[in-house]
């Protein structure tokens, strides 16, 4: 578990990530969704700056559980709605290709000691896999998205997503 400062800080990234996403038009699920993605950041940023094996041994279990929670959430309310709109439709599909190969990468990280010179280099794979994504989303994805389905609408996709991450967080542990 990261520690204090730690989530602190990663508290703090989330929450700047959720005012820049309000302050750009975005509301409900999709501010959400970028201030778990500021959230994630800081810890991945932190486990990437570290040679520590302690350090990783610390913070992976956290950054993994946030990271496929945050994708099961996604692929079972997010992106079947994009589906049902056909202006959001080939973003749902780009998703799910990009969806997979990030859980690919978090298995095969997972099954990485924290102490094999191989850590790092995945671990910054899946980082910079991890940032491309988080760009598309919030640049092109989610502004889409937003205006598609309005406040209302993206207000019931955050309480189902929310149900749904929720869900995923305690098949994990």
């Amino acid at each position: 578990m990261p520690n204090r400062i730690e989530k602190v800080a990663s508290e703090a990234m989330g929450a700047v990530k959720a005012t820049k996403a309000k302050v750009e038009g975005l509301s409900g699920v999709f501010s959400q969704l970028a201030r778990e993605h500021g959230e994630v950041t800081a810890l991945l940023l932190r486990g990437k700056a570290s040679s520590d094996p302690k350090v990783r041994a610390e913070l992976w279990p956290k950054i993994r559980e946030e990271l496929l929670s945050h994708e099961t959430g996604e692929r079972t309310v997010v992106y079947p709605a994009f589906r049902e709109k056909t202006e959001l439709s080939l973003f749902a599909a780009e998703h799910d290709r990009e969806a997979d190969e990030l859980e690919r990468r978090i298995n095969e990280l997972t099954m990485t000691a924290y102490d094999v010179d191989l850590w790092p280099t995945r671990f910054g794979e899946l980082v910079d896999l991890i940032t491309k994504h988080v760009k598309e989303e919030e640049s092109e994805y989610f502004p889409a998205a937003s205006k598609a389905f309005g406040r209302e609408r993206s207000e019931e996709l955050l309480r189902q997503y929310e149900t749904a991450k929720a869900s995923s967080k305690s098949h994990l542990h």
